[in-house]
């Protein structure tokens, strides 16, 4: 059992979704950069090519060329520099969207279809994004630096739609340390793709000495040859070597010092530009290593001082291996192999001090909201409860907003003990995998929150942790029915009105009321929650759609109906139609629509629900089982009988291993007799017998719904199902086959 506590980490409140701002702007080109005309002037004579990839390993000035080219172009540029946190679907095309947000002219939605716990990246935003691209009024290039951050498959998925349909003039180009995870053999034979190299980007012996020359160095021809052919023409070992020989007397001495492959070039040359600083000096550079994004003041917390302003211009002004991130000058990296090696000398010379400077990194990151950076060094702080309250705190706003990815890098830096041993991060991992669809682990990280102990209301709001408990269990069924009832119960008196929590909470209270068949006390609760979620939100649209079951078995099918498709628009957003609790709006509005005759549709909405329904994992066991006996006579109706006998056995099967099931059992066999009792496929309702008399007429559809008091669109859906069952395509066809039949028919 664990120690009761209660929170350690609060915080100004964080903003997990944040667009760190210097990320979209491109680095300044500085003074003193080489320029590269071959390379400049063969990307811009290929402005027709959909994909630029400049791929080379680190130190070869990929990020430097990409500026090169933007200064000297003149489309627009929109910039993101990728980081770990873009290793995230997500977060990623929330970062393109921002950055293409100057250049293209965006649907204010793109961004509110990001804002949920599973968004429509393929089926909407992606889509919606590359439209907006085919529709953009001028040419633009899209650029993504360090590509070789982003790992996760369905982010090169994302980059490889977006590439392939940009419009003629527009491209894509990418900086990377590897190969991407694109089709880049089929792009290069199609013609689509120019690439830069690390031979391309390896510098000339002219390029070499006008480095050297800016630096303030002059070598002779054979010593400049020497050095060149030493780093193989490495930017990085270069431009090392000339900060090492700036103000030295032994010049040739220096160049005949070292030998071997360019990786130990780098580490030799950035140990004696170490060694001439002074020692001030060399104590900022290590202690603010740490980071991969400097602010004076970040750096300020980090070393104590109060001058590191003064200190990174300096450090600019000296081009000692410092680029600016915007044009302001406020924010600042280390190039990538100079900080590799400062944070080596850091570890070698100072050891104790490394998990006090990350210690200092998550307390500034925690006060400015950036909630990833402060839990990625809370970890390597070694700060295990930090971390934890950080990740318990923040798991569900980044659920909201569909992070999953990030979410399972948070967790990954915890092994099982850690997350156990503290009871709210243990509640955010049981959320995390059962949404995921791990109802083992799930269970696991809920038993072990139950086993712990904390004082006052959870980081993530809830009143307490045994509310917190109670939600979750409420919502994934834990106990059966009359367990996740009890559960219901205990968020509804413990859960104050303005808990974030509580619209959640009663809204599974309400659906396991509902299934139970408490029906009195399930409508205060869902009518509570419909109260108290926003319009328009995924909450909502779960409580109507429970109101609409409840309604229905309580004989009132109009209100379920209009209940159910009010549920229905809300699901239907954009934003929400991948939401897996959404398969339940989904599924009463087909059923009752099949009620209502109105085939087309039911049909529309069965194809909803089947979006989400192989999704829709045991964790939600009762929204399983509920969802699928209502499909069942919905597919029947749409003459889809044997499916419709599949989803029902699907649905015994699942009560056979959660009986607590309430009413589901009767339910369910009532919904077998619909089926089985229902007419053949193609034999005609009795609404469709009413109209097919009609269509023999010379009346039109319109005066066919005046005389039998039905709407123009519902004689459509009714005449549509007639042709089919009929096999005719025309009103002359059906006029036939009425005939034929009664002329076959006896007598």
């Amino acid at each position: 059992m664990s120690t009761p506590r209660s929170g350690t980490a609060a915080a100004t409140p964080a903003e997990p979704g944040r667009i760190v701002a210097s990320k979209l702007f491109a680095p300044p080109v500085r003074p003193g950069i080489v320029d590269r005309p071959q390379l400049l002037d063969g990307l811009l004579s290929a402005s027709e090519s959909p994909m630029v990839l400049v791929s080379a390993p680190a130190g070869y000035g990929k990020t430097t060329l990409l500026a090169l080219w933007r200064a000297r172009d003149e489309r627009p540029f929109a910039w993101v520099s990728l980081d770990a946190s873009d290793n995230d679907p997500v977060a990623l095309t929330a970062a393109i969207i921002e950055a293409l947000g100057p250049v293209l002219e965006l649907d204010a939605g793109l961004g509110a279809a990001l804002a949920v716990p599973d968004p429509p990246l393929e089926d909407y935003v992606l889509p919606s994004l590359a439209d907006a691209c085919l529709e953009a009024d001028r040419s633009f290039v899209l650029a993504l630096d360090d590509l070789h951050l982003v790992t996760d498959a369905r982010c090169h998925g994302a980059i490889g739609y977006l590439g392939a349909r940009l419009p003629p003039g527009c491209q894509l180009a990418l900086a990377t340390r590897t190969e991407p995870a694109l089709p880049v053999a089929s792009l290069r034979a199609h013609g689509k793709l120019t690439e830069v190299r690390a031979a391309d980007l390896s510098l000339q012996a002219a390029e070499a000495a006008a480095m050297l020359r800016a630096a303030g160095v002059e070598l002779s021809g054979d010593r400049l040859g020497q050095l060149v052919q030493r780093t193989e023409g490495w930017p990085a070992a270069l431009y090392l070597a000339a900060l090492s020989l700036r103000g030295r007397e032994a010049a040739d001495d220096f160049v005949e010092q070292f030998a071997g492959t360019s990786r130990h070039v780098a580490d030799f040359l950035a140990e004696d530009v170490l060694a001439r600083q002074n020692a001030e000096l060399i104590d900022f550079l290590l202690q603010t290593s740490v980071v991969d994004e400097l602010t004076a003041s970040l750096c300020d917390e980090l070393t104590g001082g109060s001058d590191a302003e003064v200190k990174l211009r300096e450090l600019e002004r000296t081009n000692l291996f410092l680029v600016p991130l915007d044009e302001e000058r406020i924010a600042y990296r280390y190039h990538h192999l100079f900080v590799q090696f400062l944070r080596a000398e850091l570890a070698r010379r100072h050891p104790e001090l490394v998990p006090e400077l990350h210690r200092r990194a998550w307390q500034w990151y925690r006060g400015h909201g950036l909630v990833s950076r402060a839990v990625t060094h809370a970890q390597a702080a070694g700060d295990v409860d930090v971390a934890a309250e950080l990740v318990a705190a923040g798991w569900l706003d980044m659920t909201e907003r569909g992070q999953f990815a990030t979410l399972r890098t948070w967790l990954a830096g915890f092994d099982d003990e850690q997350v156990e041993g503290h009871a709210p991060l243990a509640v955010a991992a049981a959320w995390i995998s059962g949404l995921a669809g791990e109802g083992e682990r799930a269970a696991r990280f809920a038993a072990a929150a139950q086993r712990g102990t904390w004082s006052g209301p959870t980081p993530d709001g809830c009143a307490s942790l045994e509310s917190s408990l109670a939600i979750l269990s409420c919502a994934f069924g834990l106990g059966g029915l009359s367990g996740m009832s009890a559960a219901g119960h205990m968020v509804d008196v413990s859960e104050p009105a303005t808990s974030k929590w509580r619209p959640l909470g009663l809204a599974v209270y309400g659906a396991s009321l509902t299934l139970k068949g408490e029906f009195a006390t399930a409508r205060r609760v869902l009518e509570e929650t419909v109260q108290l979620a926003p319009e328009g939100t995924p909450i909502r649209s779960f409580g109507l759609a429970y109101l609409a079951l409840l309604e229905l078995h309580e004989g009132d099918e109009q209100q379920a109906l209009a209940h159910a498709l009010h549920a229905y628009r809300i699901a239907e957003q954009p934003g929400l139609r991948n939401y897996l609790p959404s398969v339940g709006a989904f599924a009463i509005t087909a059923y009752l629509l099949t009620r209502q005759s109105d085939l087309d549709a039911a049909a529309t909405a069965v194809e909803r629900a089947y979006d989400l329904l192989p999704r829709v994992t045991q964790a939600y066991w009762w929204q399983m089982i509920q969802s699928r006996i209502l499909l069942g006579p919905a597919l029947a109706a749409l003459g889809r009988k044997d499916e419709a006998e599949t989803r029902l056995q699907e649905a015994a099967a699942l009560l056979e291993e959660h009986p607590d099931a309430g009413r589901m059992h009767e339910w369910r066999e009532a919904a077998v007799s619909e089926v089985r009792g229902r007419k053949r496929p193609d034999e005609l309702s009795e609404a469709e017998q009413r109209i097919l008399r009609l269509l023999t007429s010379e009346l039109t559809l319109r005066e066919i719904g005046r005389e039998l008091y039905l709407s123009q669109n519902t004689v459509k859906t009714h005449t549509r199902s007639i042709y089919r069952k009929l096999g005719v395509s025309s009103r002359a066809e059906v006029r036939r086959a009425v005939q034929e039949r009664r002329s076959a028919s006896p007598g």
